[in-house]
């Protein structure tokens, strides 16, 4: 029985195949991975150059004083408590805050309760999507109704995610 060599005098693997056939193979598979992956993956079509992708989501702070609806301003920062950036606020809207009372009557009536309001903030952050839970950054969890306490530069006080996406 004659042993074969790995590679014979011509440059062919087991006598059989080029190496440079295989090698040529191989880069035409990898540019055509590469095409694919660039072009028609299902990636997202904004992601920045760090990795990130704009993340709008809404806050809800009930009943504040009209002061810290003042304080709440467009393109002010927010922070959470363990210093994580949360985004910028893009849109505050405000409106008078109610309460459901009963009348010496004995009727149920909701009423405005006195310089006091209920406040949506809408926000843009740098954020991570992964699994179909949204990040502020890439460790801050944007979860719908997840109680967050936050500070900007003129008020710190306590909201309510209200809607992610």
């Amino acid at each position: 029985m004659k042993k074969r060599k790995l590679i014979d005098e011509r440059g062919r693997i087991f006598g059989v195949i080029s190496a440079l056939d295989i090698l040529a193979v191989l880069v035409v598979a990898a540019l055509a991975l590469m095409a694919y992956m660039r072009f028609f993956s299902g990636g997202e079509a904004n992601i920045s150059d760090d990795g990130f992708v704009p993340v709008t989501y809404q806050i809800r702070v009930e009943r504040v004083r009209g002061s810290t609806v003042e304080s709440l301003r467009v393109d002010d920062r927010l922070w959470s408590d363990g210093g994580e950036d949360l985004g910028a606020i893009k849109a505050v809207e405000a409106s008078p805050a109610v309460d459901i009372v009963e009348t010496t009557s004995g009727e149920i009536r909701s009423m405005e309760v006195e310089n006091y309001f209920n406040v949506l903030l809408t926000v843009t952050v740098d954020g991570s999507v992964n699994d179909g839970r949204y990040y502020a950054g890439r460790t801050y969890e944007l979860g719908v109704n997840g109680d967050v306490l936050f500070t900007t530069k003129y008020v710190s006080t306590t909201g309510r995610i209200w809607n992610v996406g």
